[in-house]
């Protein structure tokens, strides 16, 4: 029983790693969630093929929502505008909007209408003044419904502020109530973002601002304050601010000035390549230890598996082995158990000098106790007993017993006493212990006990 239960624990063992071990299941799979942050994560890196591919993965997984669905598609619709894919990002924000109209959550009804109004911007572009006006009505529908993001809340604010500044594109001169609406957008922007890294993405919006209003030393200033905030690392930024700077230095006419910021331009955009070459480098190496280690993982589930299959194999083999064994070992105790029970009046030795049965006489002994006319297992049986009949009387003799020795013998057998022993054959009780002593020289053996467990062997009990 012990040995099944193990054999069934092992089994179920054997099962459950093998079944790890081929992935692939349901419980394996990569979450929409997961998916969807490598896409912002390739995105921020502005991988945008890799990062189109795992949103389009978010997108394909099971068990999407309407919100679910909402969420990736804006974030898709995003994807398609940095790619220039404006047709496709509209598709994408209007199927958003949509989605999330249905699902009834404010948040994510207000991220679609961010990516269609950034769409509608881009549109602007060729389309004139009527675009930015459908921007502005979308955004504002927008941030009426993000109350509940900051963060949201500042991105919808930084494009309302590109609508107004689109209102006044073909203006000359230029509407300055716009023009002041498009500066509080991005100042209220900073202020709800209450994040000190959102100036630096203010700081193009900022800068299209100055320029629309001709505020070129502003922009110069605001350009300054924006690389003082930033960390020695971000040459990224770095980069942006003096190219921002070369232009706004020849707008006010400042060739010196100019020169200075784009020479500081080409330093920073130096070190960024180098550092967005060192992190691909790096990137490159922590997935190539990754693959190496998944493969080593692999090859160990390998191994785990063929050891356990080895183990259950030696296990079955065992408890197999153990019930033949066993098998064995019970057929020969039934087997020996009915020899003992035919030939215990036939081949147990008999007192004094009377002769052992012949072989036809335990024959027809072994047919008559078999039931058999023929004698096939008797007569295989009979030849057993004979032999060993004769095989005990020779021992017997061996010892030299004589009947009444063999007499006592069995009599002690019985769990007779002494005095039992001499009661039962009308002697005297030192004429039974005088017996038991030549029994015991002439088997060699030193008592009782010792006397029993060899006249059992030899058949005289």
């Amino acid at each position: 029983m012990i040995l099944r239960k193990g054999l069934l624990l092992i089994l179920a063992w054997g099962l459950a790693m093998s079944a790890a071990s081929c992935g692939g299941t349901a419980s394996n799979e990569e979450s929409w969630q997961s998916l969807l942050s490598e896409s912002r994560h390739f995105a921020a890196l502005k991988q945008w093929e890799s990062a189109t591919d795992y949103a389009i993965k978010a997108l394909s997984s099971n068990n999407l929502d309407d919100g679910a669905k909402s969420l990736v598609l804006s974030h898709l619709a995003s994807i398609d505008i940095m790619t220039w894919r404006d047709a496709q990002g509209w598709e994408h924000a209007v199927e958003a909007e949509r989605l999330a109209r249905d699902a009834g959550t404010d948040t994510l009804i207000a991220t679609a209408l961010l990516q269609k109004g950034r769409l509608q911007l881009c549109g602007a572009i060729t389309q004139g003044e009527a675009q930015d006006a459908e921007a502005l009505e979308t955004l504002q529908e927008a941030m009426s419904l993000a109350s509940g993001s900051p963060s949201l809340q500042a991105d919808i604010l930084l494009q309302m502020s590109q609508a107004y500044i689109g209102l006044n594109r073909f203006r000359s001169p230029i509407d300055t109530k716009i023009y002041a609406e498009a500066g509080r957008c991005i100042d209220r922007a900073v202020a709800v973002s209450k994040d000190s890294a959102f100036v630096s993405k203010a700081l193009p919006y900022w800068i299209r601002w100055y320029r629309q209003g001709g505020a070129w030393q502003d922009g110069i200033a605001c350009c300054k304050s924006v690389l003082e905030s930033l960390g020695k690392e971000d040459f990224l930024m770095q980069s942006q601010c003096w190219n921002n700077l070369v232009m706004l230095y020849a707008q006010a006419g400042d060739v010196e000035g100019a020169a200075t910021a784009h020479q500081q331009y080409v330093y920073a955009m130096e070190y960024y390549m180098q550092q967005k070459a060192d992190e691909r480098l790096q990137e490159m190496e922590t997935r190539y230890e990754s693959s190496l280690k998944e493969a080593r993982i692999s090859r160990m589930r390998i191994v785990m598996i063929a050891l356990i299959i080895l183990a259950i194999t030696l296990v079955i083999m065992i408890v197999v082995s153990q019930a033949y064994i066993r098998g064995i070992v019970a057929s020969d105790r039934g087997k020996e158990q009915l020899l003992r029970l035919i030939s215990k009046d036939l081949a147990n030795p008999q007192p004094g000098d009377s002769p052992v049965p012949d072989s036809a006489t335990i024959r027809a002994r072994c047919r008559e106790l078999l039931g058999e006319e023929d004698g096939g297992i008797a007569n295989d049986i009979a030849s057993y007993i004979t032999g060993l009949a004769d095989e005990r009387s020779r021992r017997v003799k061996e010892f030299g017993l004589t009947a009444r020795e063999i007499e006592v013998i069995r009599l002690s057998a019985e769990g007779l006493s002494a005095a039992g022993i001499a009661e039962r054959l009308h002697v005297s009780v030192y004429t039974v212990k005088n017996h038991k002593q030549n029994i015991y020289l002439k088997m060699d053996v030193r008592s009782n006990a010792e006397m029993l467990r060899l006249a059992n062997e030899l058949g005289i009990v």
